[in-house]
């Protein structure tokens, strides 16, 4: 199944344009159906006044739906940033604690909400909202948050004894979307829910809550939202409300950002997953991400999505992350014991998707009697710092450039720029999901700079060559011209230039430079030869390259 990713937000079905999120009520099920749904009231009022819960990540209060360009362009409430000590000292009460006299004159009075002070202001923070922003970035966890067995029955957590590393294995019944698994920001939350103890109780106090609290009338099961924050100690929070300055009042409409995350992990995790198998250089395969549809996709509560069709990948408005030491995970077919019958060829490779028009998704659980194809939605923008993640994937190249000390040269610079997304192609990205780099380092020779240039193609069994660039007269800044030669990398499918291109862009003089056939991106003891003679190469360029003179 392949993931075709959409180019505007999804319109939900059965509502009017440009209505807005007034009130959001409680979680409520038919006792014989095991779909929850939410209680939501929109302005201006309209019939449909429940929707599928997997669809919380798309309804904070005050979200316009629907929005055309007329209608939708104003974003409701005050923007302020605050700082969180510890999530310890909050007290759980009602909306209808809250003083703001509009927000008490509101139908959701009896919904949970946190009350705590930062600064001078006292904050009311739906319950459902902090779940949101830190939980239901995909329909997938949402669903999941109410099933009190759900993580077990998803996944198989491995910790061993080295405490910096742990395996992840996907469990071959798990229903984790394909989106999900490729993606390296959704893979780095997961793991920090599966891992950190903290978050993990947090996360479960979702279901237990619900099995203790909810209440059975007419045939249906009702639950006010309820859950046990994580610590979130020394987090700031960027939030949109209703600000009372005259009383240092706000209540929380929408989180838009969580910043100086800490997890309790280990730094290194590695996804085992029977729906990935990884491709050889040469060989087509399937597609798990293809260019965007031409859309935008309706969401459609009343239809069940199949699970022959692609996903569609849904483009919703992102709650911004950043963690202060994140993870590193990597994803890899799973082992001999967990092996599945994964298709051959399945590959992350991007192809232009020619489809036009609207189409029908649900974002709910997809069955073998749906229609219509599943809708997921990437509601991530992780900001975290992690380039320092991938300087491994260099180790033998930096090893290699410092042996070029002892022919007489100096580092005098260095750099790391990842590939950028370019629409149509994948070779942005490693075919685990996560980002591939440029790496480069400029080097100071007898007072003449060049720019020695590696791209990480390990999985390739046609390694790119190592490229040497000699830097023209006068100031020069390296990390421009070298981010649209990434570019122009990730069009031609990780083939550098032509010659008479390069000529173009770097008219001081260049030189290809291969590798020895047994260089990997890590360095072994056996290594030590291959290194030296990769070295003398270098140096024979560099040498040759210095001592011609343009015509």
């Amino acid at each position: 199944m392949a993931s075709k990713r959409t180019k505007k937000t999804p319109t939900i079905k059965g509502i009017k344009d440009n209505s807005q999120v007034k009130e959001i009520g409680s979680m409520v099920r038919d006792l014989r159906n095991p779909n929850w749904y939410i209680e939501v009231k929109l302005d201006p009022a309209q019939e449909k006044e429940k929707f599928g819960v997997s669809q919380l990540g798309l309804i904070p209060r005050r979200r316009v739906l629907n929005a055309t360009k007329a209608g939708g362009s104003k974003v409701a409430g005050y923007e302020k940033d605050l700082k969180i000590n510890t999530t310890g000292t909050w007290s759980p009460c009602r909306i209808a604690d809250c003083p703001i006299v509009n927000i008490r004159r509101q139908g959701d009075l009896q919904q949970w909400c946190f009350s705590f002070k930062a600064g001078d202001t006292q904050f009311f923070l739906p319950q459902i909202e902090l779940a949101r922003a830190l939980f239901f970035h995909s329909a997938y966890l949402t669903r999941l948050a109410m099933n009190p067995n759900g993580l077990d029955e998803e996944f198989d957590v491995q910790v061993g004894e080295d405490a910096n590393r742990a395996e992840i294995h996907i469990l071959p019944s798990s229903s984790l979307p394909m989106v999900v698994r490729g993606n390296p920001s959704q893979r780095r939350m997961l793991a920090w829910l599966l891992l950190d103890k903290k978050v993990r109780n947090s996360f479960q106090s979702i279901a237990q809550y619900q099995l203790t609290e909810g209440e059975v009338r007419n045939g249906r099961r009702y639950w006010p939202f309820r859950f046990d924050p994580p610590p979130l100690e020394n987090v700031k929070m960027k939030v949109r409300g209703q600000y009372v300055r005259e009383s240092e009042l706000f209540f929380v409409y929408e989180i838009h950002s969580l910043k100086n995350l800490s997890s309790q992990i280990p730094k290194e995790i590695e996804f085992f997953d029977p729906k990935f198998t990884e491709q050889k250089a040469g060989k087509k395969g399937s597609s798990t991400e293809r260019g965007g549809t031409g859309g935008p996709p309706e969401i459609d509560d009343d239809e069940l999505p199949t699970t022959d069709a692609d996903e569609y990948v849904l483009e919703v408005p992102e709650v911004e992350l950043e963690f202060s030491e994140p993870a590193y995970t990597t994803r890899k077919p799973s082992d001999g014991r967990r092996r599945s019958g994964a298709r051959k060829g399945i590959s992350e490779e991007g192809v232009d998707d020619p489809a036009n028009g609207q189409t029908d998704v649900s974002t709910d659980e997809p069955t073998v009697r749906g229609e219509v194809p599943a809708g997921v939605a990437d509601g991530i923008d992780d900001q975290s710092e992690d380039s320092h993640l991938f300087t491994h994937k260099f180790e033998a190249f930096m090893a290699m450039s410092d042996l070029l000390e002892i022919k007489g040269c100096r580092i005098v610079a260095e750099e790391m720029i990842p590939l950028p997304v370019v629409k149509g192609h994948s070779k942005y990205r490693l075919p685990d999901g996560n980002p591939r780099y440029l790496f480069y380092r400029v080097l100071r020779y007898q007072n003449q700079n060049y720019a020695l240039v590696e791209v990480d193609t390990v999985e390739s069994e046609a390694r790119l060559s190592t490229l040497l660039l000699k830097q023209p007269p006068g100031k020069y800044d390296w990390y421009p011209k070298l981010s649209i030669l990434g570019r122009s990398l990730v069009k031609a499918s990780l083939r550098w230039p032509t010659d008479k291109k390069l000529k173009q862009d770097f008219p001081a003089g260049f030189r290809r430079i291969s590798h020895q056939q047994n260089i990997t991106s890590s360095l072994s003891p056996t290594g030590t030869t291959a290194l030296n003679r990769w070295m003398g190469r270098v140096y024979d360029s560099l040498a040759e390259l210095h001592n011609t003179r343009l015509p």
